[in-house]
């Protein structure tokens, strides 16, 4: 796996269109996030199988659910030393999404064309990872070919400022950012939510590794 340095900092968490309340977020810690989407050959080497519905080995895992990544993640720290694996919480998969632009909460087709696989150019499958531009933090694919699970329990924004967020304590859905490659530009926006049962698995839904820096 490949990782890029996220530096700590702060940014307006939401959308005033579409999931209000806007709140100002502030990251203490900086922290790696994965440069790529989770790759089925990467999955098949910790797990030993795999169930995604668009095989190849360079294309992000899919049809993997919240529970599954928690047994990958289980499995991957059980082997490494001195470095914590987990999903990103949403605060941080929103900031690195981002990339230090407040300004456009809102995608549209011309922003994405060359920069994320969605449902105009992606003929309606997946496709390996890092074959279209990275976000200006040298980050790829945060916007389509699959979701990404969250960490957090899905809940409603309290609103007003929050540090460190990491969600409700309690739930029965888990979030999902940026969209997949059979969503509409307007899915795959930064500050879009999506949210499943943590035992859901389909083709649209993968994930991205974070390590914190301790």
């Amino acid at each position: 796996m490949e990782f890029v340095l996220i530096p700590a900092g702060e940014f307006l968490m939401g959308s005033f269109k579409n999931n209000p309340p806007v709140h100002n977020v502030k990251l203490t810690k900086p922290f790696y996030i994965g440069k790529y989407e989770v790759t089925q050959d990467q999955w098949l080497a910790v797990m030993h199988e795999n169930r995604s519905k668009f095989n190849n080995p360079k294309r992000p895992v899919e049809n993997v659910s919240w529970e599954d990544c928690q047994k990958f993640l289980m499995l991957l720290n059980a082997k490494a030393t001195g470095q914590t694996f987990s999903l990103p919480t949403e605060a941080q998969w929103e900031y690195a999404c981002r990339a230090g632009n407040d300004d456009s909460p809102d995608t549209d087709d011309a922003d994405l064309e060359t920069s994320g696989w969605y449902l105009k150019n992606a003929a309606h499958m997946t496709h390996p990872v890092g074959e279209l531009k990275p976000n200006a933090w040298g980050v790829y694919d945060m916007q389509g070919n699959v979701w990404e699970w969250c960490a957090d329990w899905f809940g409603a924004y309290e609103g007003g400022d929050e540090t460190d967020p990491t969600g409700p304590e309690t739930g029965w859905m888990r979030v999902l950012r940026g969209g997949s490659w059979c969503n509409y530009a307007t899915s795959c926006r930064c500050s879009n939510r999506g949210f499943y049962p943590p035992t859901t698995r389909n083709q649209y839904c993968g994930f991205r590794v974070v390590v914190d820096i301790h």
